[in-house]
C-alpha cells in the first residue's frame, strides 16, 4: 500500500494542521503548509466531497496524485474536514486518523444516542467536565443539566432527530464537583452509511471565564452614568446599557438588532446613513457632528439636544463602534442662564460707568443752573416794582427761571439714575404710596386706561425715600400710559417675598424678606434689543419730539438701586411689558411723631460766611443775601474761609459751604469752623453731595443742605429755616 498523509482544513478553507507524511508528500515543512489555502495546494483547484482521485501542487510547483477521503465534523469554530491523502493506503486509517482527531481536540466531544445517553467521550471532555469516559458511557447527558435548564435536553434532540444542527452560545452545565460552568456548544446530527439521523455530535467549549470576563463588561457598562449604544459596521445596534435604555425609553432587547437611525431625528435619517458608511472606512476616537447641534430622538417621539462621541473596537464578529451619548439639555440651559448673567453683569457696570459719568455732568451743571437761576432771581425782584414797559423783560426772565427749572429736573434725574442724588428714607408702607399715586393718576391716564391695584394683605413696609418711589410710580404709570395710545389696562401689585441664597444670588441681592412691586401694562411692547437699553440714560423709543427725555426709567433704575432693590424687565411686542421691583423689607411702620409749632424766624438777621469756589455764584448769592439784610463775608476757597473765621473776633451765626470744592471739602471746613466757633450753624450746598452721603446712599440727619440749582426764594428760605430764633 502506498504512504497516508493527513491535512485538516478549518472553516476558513485554510490548512489548520498536517502530519509529517503530508510534509513530506508536499516536499516542504508541516509548519510551511498550515494557515496556506487549500486552493493553493490543489491543480487544478476544487474540493472532492467523496473518495475520489486530486492532483494537488507543491511549493515548489511539482504535483502529485492522491486518493482524497474527506470527512467532516462541527465545531465551536464551525465545520471542520479531515483529508486523508492516498497512494496506496485504506479507508480505515483515514478513520483511525480522524479517531485521533477527536481525541487530542481542545473541546469536548461527545457522542450521544438519539435517547440522550453519552455513547463516546473525549479527553477534553474529561477534563471539562470532570468524569471519565467510563464514568459517563451509556449515562444521560440531562445529568449535566442545572434543574432549571432541563428541558433544554428534549428540545435539542428534536431538533437534531429532524435533522437539524444546534448552536447554543451559553449554556449552563454542571460539573462534577458541583460549580457551573458556562459552555458555547454546537450539537450536530450523527448519519450511518445509508443516510439515516442515528446520533447526534456534541462540541462543547469552556467559556466561563469570558462568560464572567462579559459580565463584568456588563456591569461596567450599566453602571456609567452616559447612554452608550454599540453599533456594528452595518448600522444595527448591538447592544444598549441602562442609561441608553432610561434616556431613550426602550429596552435593551427592543434596540438590539434596529437600526441605529431609529434614536435620530427622522429628517437626518437618510443624511446619518452616508455619515456612518465614511466613519467605517477611519473609524477613530471622535466628536461626531462637531461644531454641529445634534439631537437625539425617544421612543415617544420627543428629542433632546445631544453630544455624541464615537469610538471603535475589532470583535471577531467584526467593526462594533460604540456611541456614547451625552444629554445636553441641562447644560444648555445651564450655559444660557450663564450667558445672561454675564450680560446682566456687562449691563449694570455699563449703568455704573454711565452713572459716574452722568454723576459729574450734573454737577458742573448744576453749577451753572445755580448761577442762572440766583441771577436770574435777582433780576426779578429788580423788575418787580419796575415800569410796566417792561414787561417783556419780566416775561424773558420768567422763561429764564422756568428754563433753569427745566434743566434742573433733568439733572435730579441724572442723579438718581447715577444713585447720587440725596435721599432721606424713612419705614413706610409701600401701598400707602401705591394708593395715593392711584388716587393722583385717575384723571391723568384718561379714560381709555384701567387703572387696578392689587396690594398686599399686610403692610408692605419699606425702607427708602417715599417721594422718591412716588417718582417711581408715576414715571412708570406715564411710560405705560404712552405705550398704550388706544388704551388698555395697567395694573399695580405688591406682595411679600422671601429670597433664598440662590434667588438672592441671581439678583445681586442678599437673602431674606423683600416687598415686591409689580407694575404691568397691556401697551405695545418691547423688542429684546430695546429692553436691554431701557434703563440707559437718553435711550428713547418715542418719535415724537417732546416726548420723552430718555430719562425716565433710567431715574427709576438709579432710585431702586439706591434704595437697595432690584428692577427687571419683561417685555414683547404685542403682549404688554411688566416691571418687577424687590425692595428689602422693613420692620413695620412706626407712625411719625407730630412736629412741634414753628416759630417765626428773624428775617435777616446774623452773619454768614459764605464759601463757593464758583466765582460768578458766590457773586450772585453774596447780592441776595446783602439785600436781604445779611452780613457777608465771603471766601473762595475753604482755606481761605478757615483764615477768615480765625481772624474774625465777632459773631459768626451761620456757615453757608459749598460741599465739593478744590483742597478743603465743605464738610472739612465745617468741622475746623465749629473748632474755632462752636455756636455756628451750617448750611451745605451742593449740585452732587456726594462726600456727604453715608455708605447706604443716605445723608446724616443733622446735616443741612439745600441743592443745586436754587433761587432766591429757596436759598432764603433754607437760611431762615437753619437761623430760626424766638422772637
Amino acid at each position: 500500500m502506498g504512504a497516508l498523509s493527513f491535512i485538516a482544513v478549518g472553516p476558513d478553507g485554510r490548512v489548520a494542521l498536517a502530519d509529517e507524511a503530508a510534509a513530506q508528500l508536499f516536499a516542504c515543512p508541516a509548519d510551511h503548509l498550515v494557515g496556506r489555502p487549500l486552493a493553493d495546494l490543489l491543480a487544478p483547484p476544487g474540493t472532492p466531497e467523496t473518495a475520489t482521485t486530486q492532483t494537488f501542487r507543491r511549493p515548489d510547483g511539482t504535483v502529485f496524485t492522491a486518493t482524497v477521503t474527506r470527512t467532516t465534523a462541527t465545531g465551536t469554530a464551525g465545520p471542520c474536514t479531515t483529508l486523508a491523502l492516498r497512494t496506496g493506503g485504506s479507508v480505515g486509517a483515514a478513520q483511525s486518523w480522524s479517531a485521533a482527531i477527536v481525541r487530542s481536540a481542545r473541546d469536548a466531544i461527545i457522542g450521544e444516542s438519539l435517547d440522550g445517553r453519552v455513547t463516546s467521550w473525549n479527553a477534553a471532555a474529561e477534563q471539562l467536565y470532570g468524569y471519565t469516559e467510563d464514568e459517563m458511557r451509556g449515562r444521560p447527558m440531562a445529568e449535566l443539566y442545572p434543574p432549571e435548564t432541563a428541558g433544554e435536553e428534549i428540545d435539542i434532540l428534536r431538533r437534531i432527530s429532524e435533522g437539524e444542527s444546534v448552536r447554543i452560545y451559553q449554556a449552563q452545565r454542571i460539573h462534577r464537583d458541583g460549580h457551573r460552568l458556562t459552555v458555547e456548544l454546537s450539537v450536530s446530527p450523527v448519519t450511518d452509511a445509508d443516510g439515516r439521523i442515528v446520533g447526534a455530535a456534541r462540541v462543547s467549549r469552556d467559556v466561563t471565564a469570558r462568560h464572567r470576563d462579559e459580565a463584568k463588561f456588563r456591569w461596567l457598562l450599566d453602571a456609567t452614568a452616559l447612554p452608550i449604544i454599540g453599533v456594528d459596521a452595518n448600522g444595527v445596534i448591538q447592544l444598549a446599557n441602562s442609561e441608553a435604555e432610561r434616556i431613550f425609553g426602550y429596552a435593551a432587547d427592543e434596540l438590539e438588532g434596529q437600526p441605529v437611525e431609529v434614536l435620530l431625528p427622522v429628517n437626518v435619517r437618510e443624511r446619518h446613513a452616508g455619515h456612518r458608511a465614511i466613519y467605517v472606512t477611519d473609524p477613530r476616537m471622535r466628536r461626531m457632528g462637531e461644531g454641529l447641534q445634534l439631537a437625539a430622538r425617544r421612543k415617544n417621539g420627543s428629542e433632546f439636544p445631544a453630544e455624541i462621541s464615537l469610538a471603535s473596537i475589532e470583535t471577531d464578529q467584526g467593526l462594533l463602534v460604540a456611541a456614547t451619548v451625552h444629554d445636553i439639555s441641562a447644560r444648555l440651559v445651564q450655559e444660557a442662564e450663564h450667558q445672561r448673567l454675564e450680560n446682566e453683569l456687562q449691563r449694570s457696570q455699563r449703568l455704573d460707568s454711565l452713572g459716574q459719568l452722568a454723576g459729574g455732568v450734573a454737577h458742573d451743571f448744576n453749577n451753572v443752573l445755580a448761577i442762572i437761576s440766583t441771577h436770574a432771581s435777582i433780576l426779578e425782584e429788580d423788575l418787580e416794582e419796575a415800569a410796566p414797559a417792561l414787561d417783556g423783560a419780566r416775561e424773558a426772565v420768567a422763561q429764564v427761571l422756568a428754563g433753569a427749572e427745566r434743566g434742573a429736573r433733568l439733572t435730579r434725574q441724572l442723579l438718581a439714575f447715577g444713585r447720587r442724588e440725596i435721599v432721606r428714607p424713612q419705614v413706610f408702607d409701600l401701598n400707602d404710596v401705591v394708593r395715593d399715586v392711584q388716587r393722583l393718576l385717575a384723571g391723568t391716564l384718561g379714560t381709555n386706561i384701567v387703572l387696578t391695584a392689587d396690594l398686599a394683605m399686610r403692610p408692605a413696609a419699606v425702607s427708602a425715600d417715599p417721594g422718591r418711589i412716588e417718582q417711581v410710580l408715576v414715571n412708570l404709570a406715564v411710560n405705560a400710559r404712552d405705550a398704550m395710545p388706544a388704551g388698555g389696562s395697567l395694573s399695580v401689585h405688591t406682595d411679600h417675598t422671601v429670597l433664598g441664597a440662590m434667588d438672592a444670588a441671581l439678583h445681586g441681592l442678599d437673602r431674606g424678606p423683600y416687598v415686591r412691586l409689580r407694575v404691568a401694562d397691556t401697551g405695545t411692547g418691547m423688542t429684546p434689543e430695546v429692553a436691554e437699553r431701557a434703563f440707559e440714560p437718553f435711550f428713547s423709543t418715542k418719535a415724537a419730539e417732546g416726548q420723552g427725555t430718555g430719562l425716565g426709567l433710567a431715574s427709576v433704575y438709579g432710585i431702586v438701586s439706591q434704595a437697595g432693590g432690584t428692577i427687571g424687565l419683561d417685555s414683547a411686542p404685542g403682549v404688554g411689558t411688566t416691571v418687577t421691583i424687590l425692595l428689602p423689607a422693613a420692620d413695620d411702620v412706626i407712625p411719625a411723631p407730630d412736629e412741634p409749632p414753628g416759630t417765626e424766624p428773624r428775617p435777616g438777621f446774623g452773619t454768614i460766611l459764605l464759601v463757593d469756589d464758583e466765582r460768578d455764584l458766590r457773586g450772585s448769592i453774596e447780592t441776595i443775601l446783602t439785600r436781604a439784610g445779611y452780613t457777608v463775608i465771603s471766601a473762595g476757597t475753604g482755606a481761605e474761609a478757615v483764615d477768615l473765621a480765625a481772624t474774625y473776633s465777632g459773631r459768626l451765626d451761620l456757615l453757608l459751604t459749598d460741599i465739593t470744592m478744590p483742597g478743603l471739602s465743605g464738610r472739612e471746613v465745617a468741622d475746623r469752623i465749629r473748632a474755632l466757633h462752636p455756636a455756628i450753624a451750617v448750611l451745605y450746598m451742593s449740585g452732587f453731595a456726594q462726600r456727604l452721603l453715608t455708605s447706604k446712599g443716605t445723608i446724616d440727619p443733622e446735616v443741612t443742605l439745600i441743592e443745586k440749582p436754587f433761587n432766591r426764594r429757596d436759598l432764603l428760605a433754607a437760611i431762615d429755616e437753619v437761623l430760626r430764633l424766638p422772637v
